[in-house]
């Protein structure tokens, strides 16, 4: 079957012919996200009733499900590259300790007045060990100190959407840590939805990457962008199956749709603790998440 003739690929949101239709951004936008925000690859309309796919998915992106709430997860809850992120760590903290190694046995030469530029390769040598212990703190920091996921509430009782600011992995701030801060609440109806293309470079070959975003304007201005949060999975060469995402949350709080897709499973993927909402939007969510059983039971019955 052809991508024309599978419904799976049936978007209906169009590519946009320029850029962004509707925000502006401030300077400060590249410290919120590393989208190309300017220019949004499809941009939806902001009516909430108005479908985006002819078909809707979890897209192995849901990570509960609460009485009057749902929980999707960001592209940072599928990342693969926790073992990778181990490895490297060790590795670069090898080599840090090689160059340490190298680097007090040239001092110690130089102290004992032999023959050669001792000082010079000391320092270079402590310089470069420094930096390496510094990748290896922070490929540690990556694989152990991050959330497992970003997760985002949508809350079909209350229609407002909760998710956490994120706090990114400093190189050079070895100290800090990464992670989320405050829980940030914006109206459903106020959201508005793009997708955006990059190019990546993945060690051998360039290839297409398409995330899928929320974007909140400003109150008191109506156009400048001041939230962008990503939701789903990082998709490969297209995006037409991401955007059966956000047709599954449109369904859900507009039109009282199922929570989780029938034959679908709740995103068990990532690495790490879990951010933990605080109590008062979990209460308005109805309560505790249900299990995938209580889920069948209690909503697919419905059908």
């Amino acid at each position: 079957m052809s991508k024309e003739d599978n419904p799976d690929y049936q978007v209906l949101v169009p590519v946009c012919k320029s850029g962004e239709p509707w925000f502006e951004f401030d300077a400060d936008i590249g410290g919120k996200t590393s989208l190309p925000v300017l220019s949004p690859y499809r941009a939806a309309q902001p009516a909430k009733d108005v479908p985006a796919h002819e078909r809707a998915s979890g897209c192995d992106s849901i990570l509960a499900v609460h009485e009057d709430a749902i929980v999707v997860g960001a592209p940072a809850g599928t990342s693969d590259a926790f073992a990778m992120l181990v490895v490297f760590s060790v590795l670069f903290f090898v080599a840090a300790a090689g160059m340490m190694y190298l680097s007090v046995d040239a001092f110690l030469a130089h102290v004992n007045a032999e023959v050669g530029f001792n000082l010079p390769i000391s320092i270079i040598a402590s310089l470069v060990s420094l930096f390496l212990l510094n990748f290896s703190f922070f490929c540690f920091r990556l694989a152990f100190l991050t959330p497992r996921d970003q997760p985002v509430v949508f809350n079909r009782r209350t229609g407002e959407v909760h998710f956490f600011t994120i706090i990114p992995v400093r190189f050079w701030k070895f100290w800090s840590l990464a992670g989320v801060g405050a829980v940030k609440t914006r109206r459903w109806e106020d959201a508005y939805v793009r997708s955006y293309h990059v190019n990546e470079l993945t060690g051998e070959a360039m290839r297409s990457s398409y995330s899928l975003a929320l974007l909140w304007a400003a109150p008191a201005t109506r156009r400048l962008c001041t939230d962008v949060v990503n939701i789903g999975y990082k998709g490969w060469w297209e995006d037409e199956l991401l955007w059966r995402l956000y047709e599954h949350i449109r369904r859900y709080m507009e039109e009282g749709g199922a929570p989780l897709p029938e034959g679908e499973r709740l995103r068990t993927s990532g690495h790490g603790k879990m951010p933990e909402f605080p109590q008062h939007v979990i209460l308005a969510a109805g309560g505790h998440a249900l299990s995938e059983a209580e889920i069948i039971q209690r909503f697919n019955s419905q059908r």
